[in-house]
């Protein structure tokens, strides 16, 4: 174990979630590639096998993580667009809300913000549920104001939410924090952008 002291014995829920956490700040930190079961168990505390006993290997639990930042995203934003506000509002809610997921301090965000950028057909699918859910709001909203066929909103609403995805990133891992635009000025100017965008179809 590396000099580690091997942790007390934890129920089993128990001991899945501390291993969930240890893993999400790994893999956070490093990137899927940098990141070992070795470092995993050593982080926890545990041995090989026991981390073995919650999942089979680190596709499994990286697809696990992943699986559970898109429930919590796909839930916040469902909320927002759920709501009885009107389109713009409905709209600018949904940016906002991005924003917000990005500028938690963990940075999960990069679990499927930017593990989506690669060829693993099971990761892009956790990224696809994201920028779909956000792509069918946009492209409804086109289709409402009947000024555009089905296939032109897709095509729209995909570029536009790619857009926002990768300006809300880049806000939150490229930028000094000490002189970037504010959560909700950022949000705002993406917002503005958006809306801009969509008024003139």
């Amino acid at each position: 174990m590396s000099g580690h002291t091997r942790a007390a014995r934890l129920p089993r829920a128990e001991r899945r979630r501390q291993l969930v956490e240890v893993a999400r700040a790994l893999f956070v930190e490093h990137g899927y590639a940098q990141t070992s079961m070795d470092q995993i168990a050593e982080s926890a505390a545990v041995s090989k096998p026991v981390l073995y006993q919650h999942f089979p290997g680190k596709h499994e639990l990286f697809l696990h993580l992943l699986d559970v930042e898109v429930e919590a995203f796909v839930a916040q934003i469902s909320e927002v667009l759920s709501s009885d506000l009107d389109n713009r509002q409905r709209t600018r809610q949904t940016v906002a809300a991005v924003y917000r997921y990005v500028s938690d301090p963990s940075r999960r965000h990069r679990l499927l913000l930017s593990s989506g950028r690669t060829h693993d057909p099971e990761v892009q699918q956790r990224g696809e549920v994201i920028e779909g859910t956000l792509a069918r709001h946009i492209a409804k909203l086109l289709q409402e104001g009947a000024t555009v066929s089905v296939e032109e909103a897709e095509l729209v609403s995909r570029g536009l939410v790619a857009c926002m995805v990768e300006a809300a990133r880049w806000w939150a891992d490229e930028t000094d924090e000490a002189s970037r635009p504010t959560l909700e000025r950022a949000a705002e100017v993406t917002f503005t952008m958006l809306w801009r965008g969509l008024s003139r179809l």
